[in-house]
């Protein structure tokens, strides 16, 4: 039997949800719940020995657009939430590193930048030097490839690193342990380019 797919904003709370193996029945917050980026899911907390423990429902989270189609069911709390939500987003697109010509030019000839935290920001930085700054996005190493990506294009091959810092480390990585991993190699690839570049006459 397939999971029960909830909506948000209809009766999910007080709905009684049943299993087809055991017979418990009872309302998605007396099952077993876990949260996930997304959404949250309802397992039958009930006996059932070594047997894997039948999803009953999954409640998908609402998104920004969802939300404000059913404004008038928001309690207060929720949307206070969401509007801070988009004044966070409105700020970030006001404010982000858009092109290669917003970056300042820098003579170094090699150039070992740091992705750096201060507050809610994230810092640029090579050496004690100020190079961009712009709001900070929760597991973004999305964001890190993004800024890269317009790094290499505006310093070309003096670039031969982009070296989180451990103040910025919660923020880039979040819950995702994989993360680290995927940053360490594209700071290895970074650095090959560079040692090529090097040897090119």
């Amino acid at each position: 039997m397939a999971a029960l797919i909830l909506d948000y904003f209809g009766d999910w709370k007080t709905r009684l949800l049943t299993c087809p193996v055991c017979g418990w029945t009872g309302t998605f917050r007396e099952g077993l719940t876990e949260i996930y980026d997304a959404l949250e899911d309802c397992e039958c907390p009930g006996e059932h020995g070594s047997l894997d423990r039948p999803m009953l429902a999954i409640l998908p989270f609402p998104t920004l657009e969802d939300s404000r189609q059913n404004w008038a069911s928001l309690p207060e709390h929720e949307r206070r939430h969401v509007e801070a939500i988009e004044a966070s987003q409105n700020e970030f697109a006001r404010r982000k590193l858009n092109s290669a010509g917003e970056l300042p030019d820098l003579p170094d000839p090699v150039l070992d930048l740091l992705w750096d935290q201060a507050g809610d920001e994230v810092v640029l930085r090579l050496g004690d030097r100020e190079v961009w700054r712009e709001p900070v996005r929760y597991e973004a190493v999305w964001r890190f490839d993004e800024i890269l990506a317009l790094l290499r294009e505006k310093y070309g091959a003096r670039l031969r690193d982009l070296a989180p810092t451990p103040a910025s480390e919660y923020h880039l990585y979040g819950d995702k342990l994989w993360y680290p991993g995927a940053i360490k190699r594209t700071r290895e690839g970074l650095r090959l380019a560079w040692e090529a570049a090097q040897q090119t006459p």
